[in-house]
């Protein structure tokens, strides 16, 4: 069985405390372990949506490149590069 990396970011925050360690050394490694693990999470989450953006951005852009071969106005392709730019900075406010 798998934990979630919330329960062993938890964890390891009870052991940073628990611990009885003379001169402080494992209880500040065990800390900095459960900060680290978190940073990581959260930097993956915001790839991963990142990522699901791009592949949004380019299926827009797939649907540019053959409207314009089909011959669409530029008021039509700017809407749509409108759409990518709105998609990167709701992501960037989140």
């Amino acid at each position: 069985m798998r934990s979630k990396t919330e329960t062993i970011i938890g964890a390891l925050r009870v052991l940073a405390q628990d611990i009885q360690s003379g001169d402080g050394v494992a209880n500040a490694a065990i800390a900095e372990a459960a900060d680290r693990m978190e940073e990581l999470c959260s930097e993956l989450s915001f790839y991963r949506k990142l990522n699901k953006n791009f592949v949004e951005a380019g299926r827009i852009c797939a649907q540019i490149y053959i409207a314009r071969n089909i011959t669409i106005s530029d008021n039509e392709v700017l809407a749509s590069l409108k759409e990518i730019d709105k998609l990167y900075r709701e992501e960037n406010h989140n």
